[in-house]
């Protein structure tokens, strides 16, 4: 009985302020939210360990991280296979690699791969699957008998595969199809939604790359990507102190004949699966999981002082009641139904808004991985057991921090005092002082959410917006394959620089081919355009070598077909272009950009010389000349630390590329000139593999699509903090200049100037300013500094971020301070001695 009487006066004094009920929940929601919604994203794509089918995590075992050029490294099978017999702490050890490979084409029996399809395909190691802890759904999956050699090419399709392009045929095992032009057997189908390791659609036999990688007897230059399921009883730290025991052992013999394994003398690294595929971008991760931890400070400070401002009201009605024998257990209950049922409440409409949020999360990041179809598999968000008992937890904390505290604090006061009284315009001085550390933590909290948001979002946009130095109106790109079995290289043989040649040449045929329709104007094929491709390695230039290998210039370095410049809006500025006398083997012809030329050859004298690549841990390359200068360009994204201004080119005449990329200046409507690149495809050979199709824009913005992605996480972080802080500082300024007005009437009955009074408050609002945000940019500098690992930057954001957030923060408080201070100065100084 004595609980329903509580909700009723619970319900009567909430419905008693509707608005300010409203308020209420709707900040507990908004903090809760994101917070179970930014855990979910984090806890989907990077904590969560890998498990699958199976009890124990499956960890990732890989070559040390290569930071110049963004670029996951691959260690030597036999080393691999010697830590998990020297460990022993493996209950299955896998290898992979990655690849693309076509299906279909002119001899298919499968209309919808008439035209041959780019799959993302994965070549593994026999016992994939049973890694994974997960079976073909139809059929079986690899046997060791499938690699050995001489055995029939077989492949594993997965279930969206086996739905889009065979329209789910329950008689699919055993069908033929031409995998890279060569037939390949059917063998199963996978389960929906499985793509493990990583993003695949079809599964082959490591074996296919060649002989030596499951059952290597001693190192070599092979590379594979390991993947390990842990022992029962085996915890992570277990294994990395096995890596690292074993790193001290095996780093002194690689030094003897490959060197160039280690960077920065690591080999082998341990990380959990997860961790792996989103490595260089993992700090900015852990930014948004501290930026989200502090939007949920703000929700709890915001909802206290809230609550803690309604106590304050009904201050001398809790004193009454108190002298009157109330127990004050009983008022603390009271108090705290009301934080009870708000944060209740708020808690089941943040469930509704993060779902609501994953729901669009999922379906922008589909969007945004649609082209090239690099989604991991375990990038699909929910709302799962682990976030139900976060929110319950924090919940629990809310009602805790909003209710149980300021209830016992507000019921610990001298209530004679205000009796006696009969006023509330005056607070104690530790009330006071509490109440401006509050002021302050929203200053500092919002300024570090605010402050990160601005700098990420202001620097993906500029790279999305940057000069990369070409022209992409009416340019179309797309990349191109050339099948590897109807055009092989016969390596270390007489036969080797023809091969390398006739691939080349289906190149120039597809070019020239492309260029007589009238609706193209001209084709640039590179290794990678400009706007993609990244890294760097360091050049000497001859007569000036360095004392040190990385203290010489620095360039990336991309192969290119001749006449490609004009296409993309480049130009010659200095000597040739390639042509046939760069063809011969023995020809080593560079091109630089102007910045090379300017920077480093500052009389203009840079055709002629001659330059040779320079590493850590190997012999140098051979001397090319300089035969000429094109324009400047930047290769990679602006926003990634790998990316880079200086670019040197090379004919891939020599090269034989398997892969290239192409641009077509075209003129007309983008779908007609899709369709001519369709079609001088299969006049030229029709098992030419076309993948990745788009406008040279989207080309340049797909290097960005997480961080943008993120960057948007971030500003919504932003708008949520920004809405937080402002409500929190104007609730707090307001409800301190209220319990003063009594004192500010005594101050104008006296005849203190108003000017004066609203100075004051003022100069106490400056003062939290200083203190808030020297701390919050501190903070915002440590956390950005974490992000500059992978992230370039821009000096725009760090502009707007560091200068112009605080600028909007010293508004918000300023503003927040004189409206109510305004208010009360309006008051006749009777009406003010007289407020209650």
């Amino acid at each position: 009985m004595s609980i329903a009487i509580e909700l009723k006066y619970t319900a009567r004094m909430l419905l008693k302020k509707p608005i300010f009920t409203a308020l209420t929940i709707l900040i507990v929601a908004i903090g809760l939210g994101l917070t179970i919604y930014a855990y979910s994203i984090l806890n989907n794509l990077v904590f969560k360990p890998m498990t699958l089918n199976g009890d124990t995590e499956i960890v990732a075992i890989e070559a040390g991280f290569d930071y110049n050029h963004q670029f996951r490294q691959r260690p030597d099978p036999y080393h691999l296979q010697l830590l998990d017999k020297q460990s022993g702490l493996f209950e299955q050890l896998g290898f992979y690699l990655e690849g693309t490979t076509f299906a279909g084409g002119a001899n298919s029996s499968n209309a919808k791969l008439a035209i041959a399809r780019k799959y993302n395909a994965t070549y593994v190691s026999w016992n994939a699957f049973e890694l994974a802890g997960v079976q073909p759904i139809k059929g079986r999956g690899f046997t060791p008998e499938d690699f050995h050699n001489g055995a029939e090419s077989v492949f594993v399709l997965s279930y969206q595969a086996w739905q889009r392009d065979f329209d789910g045929d329950d008689n699919i095992i055993g069908q033929m199809v031409p995998l890279d032009a060569m037939p390949s057997r059917i063998i199963g189908v996978m389960p929906e939604g499985f793509a493990f390791p990583q993003f695949a659609q079809i599964w082959q036999p490591l074996s296919s790359l060649g002989e030596g990688y499951l059952s290597p007897i001693e190192a070599s230059g092979r590379s594979v990507y390991g993947m390990a399921r842990l022992k029962p009883g085996v915890s992570f730290s277990q294994v990395e102190d096995a890596v690292t025991t074993f790193n001290k052992n095996i780093i002194p013999e690689l030094k003897k004949d490959f060197i160039w394994r280690l960077t920065n003398d690591v080999y082998l690294t341990v990380m959990p699966y997860k961790h792996a595929s989103i490595i260089q971008y993992y700090n900015v991760f852990i930014a948004l999981f501290v930026v989200v931890f502090l939007i949920l400070l703000l929700a709890c400070i915001n909802v206290s002082n809230l609550l803690l401002a309604r106590v304050n009201e009904r201050l001398k009605e809790v004193a009454i009641r108190v002298a009157l024998g109330i127990p004050r257990k009983r008022l603390i209950m009271q108090m705290l139904w009301e934080s009870i049922f708000i944060c209740i409440t708020g808690g089941v409409l943040a469930i509704l808004f993060a779902a609501y949020g994953l729901e669009v999360s999922n379906a922008v990041l589909q969007q945004n991985f649609s082209v090239q179809g690099d989604k991991p598999f375990w990038w699909q968000l929910s709302l799962d057991n682990s976030a139900y008992l976060l929110l319950l937890c924090s919940v629990v904390l809310m009602i805790i921090i909003t209710g149980l505290i300021p209830a016992i604090r507000s019921l610990s006061g001298d209530f004679n005092a205000v009796i006696r009284d009969g006023t509330r315009g005056s607070i104690s001085k530790k009330a006071a002082n509490a109440g401006k550390v509050l002021v302050i933590s929203e200053i500092l909290l919002s300024c570090v959410v605010l402050v990160i948001a601005t700098i990420l979002l202001v620097t993906g946009y500029s790279a999305g917006v940057a000069d990369y130095g070409v022209d992409t109106d009416k340019r179309l790109t797309a990349q191109i394959q050339i099948s590897p079995e109807k055009y092989p290289i016969r390596r270390n043989t007489e036969f080797e620089f023809q091969d390398r040649l006739a691939r080349s040449e289906v190149l120039y045929k597809l070019k020239s081919a492309l260029e007589v329709m009238p609706n193209v104007d001209a084709v640039a094929m590179m290794s990678e355009l400009p706007g993609r491709g990244e890294g760097t390695s360091y050049f000497e230039i001859e007569g000036r070598p360095a004392a040190v290998y990385n203290e010489n210039p620095y360039s990336n370095n991309e192969g290119v077909v001749k006449d490609s410049w004009h296409a993309i809006g480049m130009e010659m500025i200095a000597g040739r272009d390639f042509d046939h006398r760069d063809r011969d083997p023995d020809a080593r012809s560079f091109i630089i950009n102007q910045s090379i030329a300017e920077d480093f050859f500052p009389d203009g004298d840079a055709v002629g010389h001659r330059v040779r690549r320079v590493h850590r841990n190997r012999e140098p390359g051979d001397w090319s000349t300089i035969i000429g200068v094109v324009s400047d360009t930047f290769h990679g994204s602006t926003m990634r630390s790998s990316s880079a201004a200086y670019n040197t080119y090379s004919l891939v005449d020599s090269w034989g590329p398997m892969r290239m990329s192409v641009a077509i200046h075209y003129n007309g409507r983008y779908v007609a000139a899709q369709a001519s690149l369709m079609d001088a495809v299969n006049r030229v050979d029709p098992d030419i593999g076309i993948y990745h199709i788009q406008s040279y824009d989207d080309l340049i913005k797909q290097p960005m699509l997480l961080m943008l992605s993120v960057s948007q996480i971030f500003l919504f972080c932003g708008v949520i903090a920004a809405f937080l802080a402002a409500s929190g500082i104007y609730a707090m300024a307001a409800n301190s200049i209220t319990q003063r007005t009594q004192e500010i009437g005594i101050r104008r009955a006296l005849g203190s100037p108003d000017g004066k009074i609203i100075n004051m408050f003022m100069n106490q609002a400056a003062m939290q300013l200083i203190i808030g945000l020297t701390i919050g940019i501190g903070l915002s500098l440590l956390l950005t500094s974490i992000m500059t690992d992978t992230i370039v930057i821009s000096e725009t954001s760090y502009l707007l971020g560091m200068f112009g957030v605080p600028i909007l923060i010293i508004f918000m408080v300023l503003v927040a301070t004189f409206i109510p201070a305004k208010k009360v100065i309006k008051m006749e100084p009777s009406d003010a001695l007289h407020h209650d």
